[in-house]
């Protein structure tokens, strides 16, 4: 009889088995571990890293707000603002002299889930256009995220000054602002020494920066917000030059010097209601509009996909200095040519003018910005004058009632039209004002209006550029615009932005 005894070292195998499992499992448990607090490390810090520039663009989108502001209501802008500002500004400031540079700041924007996000804002003019005589603005925003989780980036985090480990290159700061212990306030210009500055928590920041530029109130001959019915049946639309002299028509001949010159009388209209009477010699747009080369004339191209809003225009902020009347039927003598800031030639009248003469400073150049509160009636101006007027109330004169004894051609302001600038201020409670010139005469002015109902009737013809709620030219009636007119120093009637980009550093 065969006997068969157990092996008494399979107890053992089935132990090292159990262990070895334990130990794999140990390490596999330690690895997922790791490798999941990692993973939501890095995903927390990618979060945060997207919502830094969130941040920072809602801190340009703020200062950009307010910069529109000085157009729309100059007395609210950066209202609860700093200024100036505590970082450096450019100084002196770019553009004209003297140009004295404005800096605000705004911060306290707290935002997101938990309030993990900040911005803060600084603005400042740094240049002055050349064209509308207004500030360019240059908007710095700061976005700053919280970085939750755990507070490292499992590489090199040293901050000194020969070395910059992985937070710095990736903008994370755990203790140290890595921007102002680089940079200081980053311009390099003014202000405290780079140093390390304590970070209150982890944080990402992100910076961007904007440049606004000022919008002219005159961007084209004819641009109206609603109805156009023009020219006038026997009439015409076309361009001119006037460093060239005075106009010709020339619009139908392309073997003339200037015909390049006649055929810029661009018409926008910011809805689809567009009535031609004659032909225009520029381009045509409409906002939704079935404009179309079919039995009318217009040398251009036609897109009827461009709505618009105009925005409204507000009266300019009276400068210290000012002279104040009732009204009548005033005539102003200048006391100095070209103003200044401490007595500017600047005149308010609390009531409307029947008409108003407007002299130059003993035969200089003068400029002289004129606010009416009322209607507006006659105007005369001198040669070598450059009068704004502002009006609130409406306008009915016959053309010759608009005398502008400026000459085109003459340096320095070449256009004769562009010396007369007229701004119909809009009216609250939503009403519209009415512009009225009939025959007979001629005009040379340009007109913004953007809330004005403007009616050409009889033969008058229009040089310079009209901007208003609606326009209409009936028989025949022409409009010549100056291509000049995109050169001189009119107004901002709103801003837009010329750049943007993201301060890497």
């Amino acid at each position: 009889m065969k006997i068969h005894f157990k092996n008494p070292q399979k107890g053992s195998t089935i132990i090292c088995a159990l262990a070895t499992i334990l130990i794999i499992s140990l390490i596999g448990a330690n690895v997922l571990l790791n490798c999941a607090t990692r993973y939501n490390t890095s995903s927390k810090q990618v979060k945060a890293w997207k919502e830094a520039l969130y941040a920072a663009e809602s801190g340009g989108d703020i200062g950009f707000n307010e910069v529109r502001r000085l157009c729309s209501s100059p007395a609210n802008a950066f209202s609860g603002w700093t200024s100036p500002a505590p970082s450096p500004i450019p100084t002196p400031g770019i553009g004209p002299t003297p140009f004295v540079v404005t800096s605000y700041y705004k911060t306290g924007y707290t935002f997101g889930q938990s309030n993990s996000l900040t911005t803060s804002v600084t603005v400042d003019n740094f240049y002055k256009d050349p064209l509308s005589d207004t500030d360019c603005y240059r908007i710095r925003a700061k976005g700053t995220a919280k970085v939750f989780g755990i507070p490292r980036v499992g590489m090199d985090d040293r901050m000194d000054g020969s070395t910059r480990g992985d937070s710095w290159l990736r903008r994370i700061d755990f203790n140290y602002d890595h921007f102002f212990a680089t940079y200081g306030y980053g311009d390099g210009l003014v202000g405290p020494s780079p140093t390390p500055v304590a970070v209150p928590y982890p944080q990402i920041t992100r910076r961007v920066e904007l440049i606004a530029v000022p919008i002219s109130a005159f961007t084209g001959a004819l641009r109206v917000e609603n109805a156009f019915n023009g020219p006038g049946s026997a009439g015409v639309v076309d361009s001119y030059d006037s460093k060239n002299g005075a106009y010709t028509f020339v619009a139908n001949n392309p073997a003339s010097p200037y015909y390049a010159d006649s055929r810029n009388g661009d018409v926008s209209v910011g809805t689809a209601s567009f009535t031609e009477g004659g032909p225009i010699y520029g381009n045509v747009t409409s906002g939704g509009g079935t404009v179309s080369y079919s039995g009318t004339t217009i040398s251009g191209t036609i897109d009827n996909s461009v709505p618009f809003v105009l925005p409204p225009l507000v009266k300019p902020t009276y400068p210290s200095g000012y002279v104040s009347s009732g009204g009548g039927s005033p005539t102003i003598n200048p006391a100095q040519a070209m103003p200044s800031s401490g007595n500017p030639n600047f005149y308010v009248y609390t009531g409307s003018l029947s008409s108003l003469t407007i002299n130059s400073a003993a035969g200089a150049n003068t400029e002289v910005t004129v606010v009416v509160n009322g209607d507006l009636g006659k105007v005369k101006i001198a040669d070598y004058v450059k009068a704004r007027i502002y009006f609130t109330g409406n306008m009915s004169v016959k053309a010759n009632d608009l005398v502008n004894n400026n000459v085109d051609g003459t340096s320095p302001y070449i256009s004769r039209a562009g010396q007369m600038q007229l701004y119909g201020v809009s009216p609250t409670g939503g009403s519209t004002q009415t512009i009225d010139i009939s025959a007979p005469g001629n005009v040379y002015a340009t007109i913004y209006a953007p809330d004005a109902n403007i009616t050409l009737t009889g033969n008058p013809d229009w040089f310079g550029a009209i901007v208003a709620n609606s326009f209409s030219g009936n028989g025949n009636t022409g409009f010549h615009y100056d291509k000049e007119i995109a050169y001189i120093k009119g107004i901002a009637v709103d801003y837009q932005l010329a750049s943007y980009i993201e301060d890497v550093r």
